[in-house]
């Protein structure tokens, strides 16, 4: 999985979305189901943490539900 260099540690769920290309709700399933690591701000937006995902999704990939087009 090649994912651009400039890429933050800590994602908005906006933004992992496009990054990855995965469904909101596969993120906020994986999220609830503390798959992956997030990070909670003052004002109450999860940002998840790159490594985390990149580290996830490939030993999960056949798991993992890509966006219906």
């Amino acid at each position: 999985m090649e994912i651009p260099k400039e890429t933050p540690p800590l994602l908005r769920l906006a933004d992992a979305v496009r990054i990855f290309n995965l469904s909101k709700s596969t993120l906020v399933r994986m999220r609830n189901k503390c798959l992956v690591k997030t990070f909670k701000t003052v004002g109450g937006q999860h940002m998840f943490y790159r490594d985390d995902l990149v580290a996830y999704i490939k030993s999960n990939s056949n798991e993992i539900q890509q966006p219906r087009t």
